[in-house]
């Protein structure tokens, strides 16, 4: 099978400060400490952006707590953290929210960010549709052997495999809180409700533990959470099913690989953008972090991880 693999060129620019503004800028804008919080989902991205933040700017410090989507942004709204990172924007109603308290929010786009639905490795079943998840998810679908593939060695591998000890489905999926408990809401289940059988789980490592440790399991984990930091390559413990998109008047997509390249082209169905959020004003430590995510630096860490950066100009090569 052909996928895309990312390059990201990198663009250096002159500055059109003068020399001692700039370093006067410059020294404001990378020392001192700051806490931020950072929804659970980025939290491996996060890790490795400080980091390197940190790396070349010794005299800089930056505490990362990290939370549920929900959680970071009342923390932001309620002034509790002046810097989030979080897997969507702000709704209306929280905009609204912090206009009354008269709080000025910044949004930047940092990277997208992919939906994996993952199974144990020795379960035969690799691609579904989104009618199959939907099912599967809203307590419809109860067993593996219930999904009829286009693929017949599927089929046929899955009636070998599945016996009545083990074809019953077991879902683990995110907490309410959690943004990708909304998102599967939205895009997957059409605001239908998720089976009551489902297995909450409190963290995306608990959903990919569970998965790992079941053989007729299926979890909800994004990209950020399978990336190894290593680009273009993830968690081999678990297998992201490959998806094809059934859209409401009955067109159907290819099945397309949970993969970096096939998120950035859109063919990949489910993904999202991932933002700063800040209430930050004036040159800060936050100014620089900043600066450093969305430009060449940050973004080649969000390469690495997996994502698709949003920040840099990038090029995509096949890969037979």
């Amino acid at each position: 099978m052909k996928t895309l693999s990312l390059i990201l060129f990198l663009i250096v620019s002159a500055s059109l400060v003068s020399g001692c503004k700039f370093d006067e800028i410059k020294s404001v804008a990378t020392t001192g400490e700051m806490n931020i919080v950072v929804d659970e989902n980025v939290e491996p991205l996060m890790r490795a952006e400080i980091n390197e933040f940190q790396r070349l700017n010794p005299e800089a410090k930056i505490n990362m707590e990290s939370v549920p989507t929900s959680n970071a942004v009342a923390d932001l709204i309620n002034r509790d953290t002046k810097f989030i990172v979080v897997t969507r924007g702000l709704t209306q109603e929280e905009r609204s929210i912090a206009q009354k308290n008269k709080l000025e929010i910044t949004e930047y786009p940092l990277a997208v960010d992919g939906i994996g639905f993952i199974v144990n490795p020795e379960n035969p079943v690799a691609r579904v549709t989104s009618d199959d998840l939907k099912q599967i998810f809203d307590g419809n679908m109860k067993s593996w052997l219930d999904i009829k593939s286009q693929d017949e060695k599927q089929n046929a591998e899955s009636k070998a495999f599945f016996n009545k000890s083990n074809e019953n489905i077991k879902l683990f999926i995110q907490r309410k809180n959690s943004s990708t408990h909304d998102y599967i809401l939205d895009s997957v289940l059409k605001q239908a409700q998720y089976s009551n059988s489902a297995v909450i789980c409190s963290t995306s490592v608990q959903v990919i533990n569970s998965v790992r440790e079941n053989k007729n399991a299926v979890g909800i984990v994004n990209m950020n959470w399978l990336t190894t930091g290593n680009h273009d390559t993830i968690d081999s413990t678990v297998k992201p099913l490959r998806v094809s998109k059934i859209w409401d008047n009955g067109r159907q997509e290819d099945f397309a690989e949970f993969h970096q390249g096939l998120i950035y082209n859109g063919k990949y169905p489910y993904r999202r953008t991932v933002y700063v959020i800040t209430s930050e004003v004036g040159i800060t430590l936050a100014t620089g972090f900043i600066t450093f995510l969305t430009k060449t630096d940050g973004q080649k860490i969000v390469l690495k991880y997996s994502l698709v950066p949003v920040n840099q100009p990038i090029r995509t090569i096949d890969i037979k």
